[in-house]
């Protein structure tokens, strides 16, 4: 197979977009295998830009390789149209722990005041408040 020229490869491709019948038609299989030859000489980068295809789409259907052939594509043997199988996983946040306070006092004014840990400096502030002095 004579290797075309990425001129000639554009322009094949031109002519085959204008005469598509609808926009998801197939790429011919000889057009694209004219496209595939191109990258042993050009490289792959100059006939994506050159043929304007994805490079997947590019190699997707290289010639005497199926799908059935392609190892990370095996099916179970006698199972069709099985859809996907899929696990589900439920994860939550971790749940506070209900904090209860150790004291709670209300001055005179309204104020309420919640102590949550037993510290010195806290016990401190609860005996200030109060009117019990500093605690030590």
């Amino acid at each position: 197979m004579k290797i075309d020229s990425l001129d000639e490869l554009k322009a094949a491709f031109a002519r085959w977009r204008a005469s598509k019948k609808h926009v998801r038609e197939a790429v011919p299989a000889k057009l694209l295998a004219r496209a595939q030859q191109a990258t042993k000489k050009h490289g792959v980068t100059a006939v994506v830009r050159a043929t304007q295809m994805e490079r997947s789409r590019l190699f997707r259907n290289k010639p005497g390789h199926s799908r059935a052939q392609h190892p990370t594509r095996r099916k179970a043997e006698g199972v069709r149209g099985q859809g996907p199988t899929f696990s589900r996983l439920e994860l939550s946040a971790p749940s506070a722990p209900v904090l209860r306070p150790v004291a709670e006092v209300e001055t005179g004014a309204g104020v309420t005041l919640r102590v949550f840990e037993e510290t010195p400096e806290m016990m401190g502030l609860l005996s200030a408040v109060c009117g019990f002095g500093a605690m030590r």
